[in-house]
């Protein structure tokens, strides 16, 4: 019995003791794992193409916050749990690599290629992407620092001087800045729209381009050619920009924030003259009555009294924009969200804009073949109150300085100039209650099914839904010109834009072996309408309601209109390469379009192109020098969809008449339709050659083109029995041809220090080929069969008549010394409409863009020189004006008396310039357009904060020019609108 139970006892002691030794290993275990395993230190040297250390480098183990960065000679160093994982090597202009730790490996070296020379990049172009080093039409991507180190609010400011052959002109100055022109390739039509067709994800973005916030852009690519572009068909001509928004990254949830805040200035004030300087203007000018100055003025001058407006027009700007991303997820679910807050007050008094936008982001593999996507933004757009006034006959560039803007009360006056109340005040427009407001929604869902049982096959489902609602509401009140004299006005106006988009996509990509195949097929609608109602009061009996008032009016005026257009497409795409070496691409599309003529519904736009890259043949190996060298050649028709929905119509315009005492509405035809009236089509060739030397230090592309562009949408004169002379046809064509030169090169990269240039270069030339069939110019028009589309046609200045022998031995015998002499162009010895002549292009034939960028330790310096050549603008400024009684100031000149005879300046009299001759110079310039210098924080200083990344930076836009343009500036194409001005920023970076 004992022995049982000292069995039992020992057995039982046993077993307890050994489950408790047991349990204490395993409650231990995890912290004997961490005390054993713990961590290792990895370590290595991270090289650029040329093998030297490359500072900067962010080195982060995938899923953790744990991370590193590169000293100045590309060394790094970070400790990880011992199980290992994957290390992800990043850092701006290079491609990301990853690295998957095998158990014990404690170094990791390896060398990043420069993100603009990895062949296998891959980019967006239409309905898919490529890999850059398969693609065979003309296609550029946009430098990453223009959208990463700029302060940009707007994307065409980093498009400006960015792309070869992509030219971005301001038409002024402004707080928005929201209607560049934009050309790619210079201009084929004549009166259609030039602009390139814009694709915001994947889905025609009809917008602003200043409501798209460039603080959400990952990626912009141009579309140049005919083969590139002929998948969007009828709207390619003219180019087509890419725009791709960020999407999330599986891994932990990251947050940044990017703030910055500037202040504007003019750059270049006119040299106006002030009180006593246009008192001696107006009475030494000859020809104009003695009364010419009146009372006021009189009496400002002899109180010694002058308003400067430029000064009491314009402010100290201001710029700030405040953007937070969110973005994360898992392997099945990513997700980027950003919000940005946009705030600028332009150089202009009263010049406002304000923009709020949230981008929603969301991509979901619902299932191993089912995925969805969602790329949205959100906006309103705030361009509230209205500016002073400075184009016009009498905004601020020309109002007379013996004026007052304001009342002695310190009011503003309705009349500055009270004896010719046909001015007003160029302030008087603040004063006007003014609401602008437009809400926004764009949206693109897609839907992707991977076939399972067809490698390489899946289906997209792609819908776009875009939709805008402006509401602006104006009340002129009776203390401005406008109201005072209509008793008050009020205008109340509502606008809707829809867009909706529904593309069915099928791709196939696959190898077999050597052959690689990829095919793109689409079957899409487009349907898009706006409506516009407008409501205008006149005559109330107060301004205390402003605008909620107009049941109170005295006068009402309803106006409306709507219109609608569809389309209806097809497209097929097959990309083909062999090897690497041998490529072809073969793009057909059929669009049909609702404003199309109904016996020209449908259009259909084919294209190929083939690519040869020559450094992947074997006899290139023996040149270790040449990394890249490719071939492209491309041939395809484009269209320019420019005809407007019901312009092929016969339409009827509203005509009432009076029957008794009662006005009744009446119609009469007012345009004569035309069944067959279609899309301009341009044939594009296009010859480019890629290339890359020493280990890709210098790349870059040429391109040579040819565009024949032919059923021009011109107005046509005809007989007018049938009641109408003129109806619009497809007549008429024009050529482009151009060379464009893209260059990349890493001058230096030792120690540390690393400085690459960015050169791009285009000419174009542009000129019309036939107009009407009958070989004959336009001259009404200014169109010239073999000149440029956008010419200056007039008489030709030809400097003054400096004395009476001049005058007596010239065309204009009867002119006077100190007269404007006008060009004898044809040598018949007087002047008449003959002696009209060309004196220049408005499209500079030269553009390019230079950027600098030198990178030490965290310091990194860009430099931005942009410029135009060959351009012929007219200055506005050298003119004093035809009226009889000096009602506009002018600029300081060297006006010629009979004491100054070598002024370089005609006369100060008022028939000097009979022949009104305007003054045109060279437009060409040179700009430093962005300076910025920014420094990212050593990686110790962001582990004691807790943060990925830091970066602080300063920028300096507009900040000298080189120019012998004499206007108010060589950039704009409006020289008596806001100025353009000068900024400067400071800005921060912080990643969590």
């Amino acid at each position: 019995m004992k022995k049982h139970v000292y069995c039992f006892a020992g057995c039982f002691r046993y077993r307890l003791g050994r489950g408790l030794v047991a349990g204490a290993l395993a409650t231990l275990a995890p912290g004997l794992a961490l005390a054993q395993q713990a961590t290792r230190t990895v370590g290595g040297t991270v090289r650029d193409e040329t093998n030297s250390g490359l500072p900067g480098v962010t080195v982060l183990l995938k899923g953790t916050t744990t991370g590193a960065t590169t000293d100045a000679t590309g060394r790094y160093s970070l400790t990880i749990p011992a199980e290992g994982g994957t290390l992800t090597f990043s850092s701006v202009g290079y491609t990301a690599q990853s690295v998957a730790l095998a158990a014990g490996r404690t170094t990791v070296d390896l060398q990043l290629a420069p993100e603009s020379q990895a062949l296998n990049d891959v980019v967006v172009v239409g309905y898919g992407t490529q890999k850059r080093s398969d693609l065979t039409g003309s296609v550029v991507s946009i430098n990453k620092d223009r959208l990463t180190q700029l302060p940009n609010t707007n994307i065409a400011q980093a498009l400006q001087g960015a792309i070869p052959g992509l030219s971005v002109i301001n038409g002024g100055g402004g707080a928005e800045q929201g209607s560049p022109s934009i050309l790619i390739r210079g201009r084929s039509s004549i009166t259609a729209n030039t602009g390139p067709l814009i694709i915001l994800d994947g889905i025609p973005y009809t917008g602003s381009i200043s409501d798209i916030n460039p603080s959400d852009v990952e990626s912009i690519e141009v579309l140049k050619d005919a083969s590139a572009a002929a998948i969007y068909g009828s709207r390619g001509s003219n180019g087509v920009i890419l725009v791709t928004t960020k999407h999330g990254k599986a891994g932990q949830v990251r947050v940044s924030y990017d703030g910055f805040y500037g202040f504007q200035q003019i750059i270049n004030k006119p040299k106006l003259l002030d009180g006593s300087q246009f008192y001696a203007f107006v009475k030494n000018r000859a020809n104009i009555p003695p009364t010419s100055i009146a009372p006021s003025e009189q009496a400002l001058y002899d109180a010694g009294q002058s308003t400067d407006w430029y000064k009491e027009a314009t402010r100290i700007g201001h710029r700030s924009q405040h953007s937070i991303g969110l973005s994360g997820g898992s392997e099945k679910a990513t997700f980027y969200v950003g919000a940005t807050y946009l705030d600028v007050g332009g150089v202009a008094i009263n010049d406002n804009y304000k923009r709020y936008t949230l981008r929603p982001n969301v991509t979901v593999q619902i299932k191993p073949w089912l995925n969805f996507t969602s790329a949205s933004q959100l906006s309103l757009t705030d361009r509230s109150g209205n500016p002073a006034d400075f184009g016009g006959e009498y905004g601020a560039n020309f109002f007379i300085p013996l004026a007052t803007p304001y009342n002695p009360d310190g009011s503003i006056a309705i009349y500055a100039w009270p004896e010719y109340n046909l001015a007003g005040n160029p302030l008087g427009p603040t004063l006007a209650s003014n609401t602008d407001r437009a809400y926004r929604t764009f949206s693109n869902n897609s839907l992707r099914v991977d076939i399972p049982f067809v490698p390489g096959l899946n289906y997209r489902l792609n819908t776009g839904v875009e939709f805008e609602n402006r509401t602006q509401e104006t009340y002129y009140g009776r203390d401005t010109r406008t109201g005072y004299e209509g008793n008050g006005i009020a205008t109340n106006q509502t606008t809707q834009n829809r867009n909706f988009t529904v593309e069915n996509i099928v791709n196939y990509n696959r190898d077999f072996g050597k052959h690689t195949v990829g095919v793109t097929a689409l079957y899409s609608t487009q349907s898009s309408d706006g409506e516009n109602q407008q409501l205008t009061g006149k005559g109330f009996p107060a301004d205390v309601l402003t605008n909620f008032q107009m049941n109170a009016a005295a006068l009402l005026t309803p106006t409306a209109s709507y219109n609608k257009q569809n389309l209806l497409s097809q497209m097929v795409r097959l990309n083909y390469g062999y090897n690497s070496r041998y490529l072809l691409t073969f793009t057909a599309r059929r669009d049909g379009y609702s404003g199309f003529g109904v016996d020209t519904k449908h259009g259909t736009f084919p294209s190929v192109a083939v690519g040869w890259n020559i450094a992947n043949e074997n006899f290139m190996k023996s040149l270790p020098v040449v990394n890249l060298l490719k071939l492209r050649l491309s041939y395809g028709l484009n269209g320019n969809q420019a005809v407007d929905p019901y312009q092929s119509l016969a339409t009827f315009g509203l005509n009432s008449y009076l029957l008794g005492g009662t006005v009744l509405p009446g119609y009469t035809p007012s345009r004569l339709g035309n069944p067959k009236l279609s899309w301009e089509s341009t044939r594009t060739v296009n010859v480019g050659l890629d290339f890359g030397f020493f280990n890709n230090r210098l790349q870059g592309s040429v391109d040579v083109y040819q565009k024949n562009t032919s059923d021009l949408l011109l107005r046509r004169v005809i007989s007018s029995v049938q009641g109408f002379n003129s109806i619009v046809q497809n007549i008429g064509k024009t050529q482009n041809r151009g060379i464009e030169v893209g260059l990349t090169s890493t001058n230096l990269s030792r120690n540390g220090l690393t400085w690459t240039t960015s050169l791009n270069a285009a000419y174009n030339r542009n000129r019309i080929v036939d107009l009407y069939g009958d070989g004959n110019d336009d001259i009404n028009n200014g169109w010239f069969i073999g000149q440029p589309i956008s010419i200056i046609y007039g008489y030709k200045y030809d400097g003054i008549f400096h004395s009476a022998d001049e005058v007596a031995a010239s065309a204009q015998p009867t002119s006077k010394p100190g007269y404007v002499r006008v060009a004898d162009v044809n040598g018949d010895g007087k002047i008449s409409a003959l002696d009209r002549t060309v004196q220049g292009n408005t499209d500079p034939r030269y553009t390019f863009g230079l950027t600098n960028t030198v990178t030490y330790r965290g310091f990194s310096l860009l430099v931005f020189i942009q410029g135009i050549a060959s351009v012929t603008k007219e200055n506005p400024l050298e003119q004093d004006g035809v009226y009889t009684d000096a009602r506009r100031n002018t600029t300081r000149k060297d006006w010629w008396t009979p004491d100054n005879p070598n002024a370089a300046h005609w006369a100060n009299d008022n028939n000097a310039n009979l022949f009104n001759v305007n003054i045109y110079q060279n437009g060409s310039f040179a700009r430093l357009k962005d300076v910025s210098l920014a420094y990212n924080f050593s990686t110790p200083l962001m582990e004691r904060l807790h943060l990925a990344n830091l970066k602080v930076y300063v920028t300096g836009r507009n900040l000298a020019t080189v120019t012998s343009y004499k206007g108010l500036d060589p950039e704009l194409l409006n020289q008596s609108s806001i100025p353009l001005q000068r900024e400067f920023v400071g800005g921060l970076t912080v990643g969590f």
